[in-house]
């Protein structure tokens, strides 16, 4: 009898892994993720996405490991996934809780764990070859410490039209239009200014080059034509600008570019020609607001978006 419910539980397991659906299958054979605790890591296949729960994930960069407390990956965009593609053509990911750590320390890993202000990310993305368009439907990152970034943006890879998009394709993006959202407490001070002056130097003050910049944006604001960003726009920009690198309001900004601007031009430059043109082609609206907002309000937003995010979760589970 031992012997008999020993071979159904090794059946079982061996039909459990099988079964894996395709997020599962993605997971565990291009992501290097662990468990925190040591123990093998769990992967949990259910309403058609993948759930993992406190786990870790390599940065690459020197020890540091990102853990977090869960982590969903829908199978949509993943079933026709195969190692001669290089990246999945449509995602759709949530985690939640993370938090850094140093993966060589344990005391001082146990210290940061208590210290810790966990933050959630998402993705959404989906790839169509026909269009040669890629949509980033939603890149968000939150905490109740930093409160929000929130991106949308759409793409043009003409060099990818019809087939599968690979990391060089990416290089040769155009951006045709982008929506941000910043609803910034400490976010702006504590990620985007540490990177700008690493990218400076360490070893010089950074603030005449920061104010030499922020000079450079408020002139380029106040010369948009109306054809460009509206009046209240243009204020809603200069309001923001007035209060870098520690504004303490919320952002909302809608771009549209025709013709689409070119990711390999704006990193290499570009002359004041190739600006002008650009700019031409620009449409903006931005909207700026100060203030404190009510804990309870942003507590009830953020109860409605998880609501609505998993009643469209169900829905999708649903509908196949």
């Amino acid at each position: 009898m031992k012997k008999i419910a020993l071979a159904l539980g090794a059946a079982m397991v061996l039909a459990g892994s099988a079964q894996a659906g395709p997020a599962c299958e993605y997971l565990r054979n291009y992501v290097a993720l662990q468990s925190q605790s040591g123990a093998e890591l769990q992967m949990q296949d259910q309403d058609g996405a993948c759930r993992v729960q406190n786990a870790q994930w390599s940065t690459g960069a020197s020890s540091m490991l990102l853990a977090f407390d869960e982590l969903v990956l829908r199978d949509e965009g993943l079933a026709a996934f195969s190692d001669q593609q290089e990246i999945p053509q449509s995602m759709e990911l949530t985690v939640s809780g993370i938090y850094v750590l140093t993966g060589l320390l344990p005391g001082q890993d146990y210290v940061m764990r208590l210290q810790a202000k966990p933050m959630d990310f998402s993705l959404k993305y989906k790839w169509d070859s026909a269009s040669a368009q890629l949509y980033l439907e939603q890149a968000r990152l939150r905490s109740q410490s930093l409160r929000e970034l929130r991106i949308q943006a759409q793409f043009e890879i003409e060099s990818a039209a019809g087939r599968g998009l690979g990391v060089d394709e990416l290089e040769q993006a155009q951006l045709k239009s982008l929506s941000l959202y910043l609803d910034n407490q400490n976010l702006f001070q504590s990620m985007v200014m540490p990177a700008l002056v690493m990218n400076m130097s360490m070893y010089e003050d950074p603030r005449p080059g920061i104010e030499k910049a922020l000079l450079a944006a408020r002139t380029a604001v106040q010369l948009m034509p109306d054809s460009v960003a509206d009046r209240g726009s243009r204020d809603a920009l200069l309001a923001f600008i007035a209060q870098l690198p520690a504004p303490d309001g919320r952002l909302a900004l809608d771009i549209k570019m025709d013709p689409p601007w070119s990711a390999a031009l704006l990193e290499s430059g570009m002359s004041v020609d190739q600006a002008r043109k650009l700019m031409s082609g620009l449409s903006l609206q931005a909207r700026y607001a100060t203030g404190q907002v009510p804990s309870t309000y942003i507590w009830l937003r953020d109860q409605l978006r998880d609501g609505l995010r998993l009643l469209s979760l169900r829905k999708a589970v649903a509908s196949h």
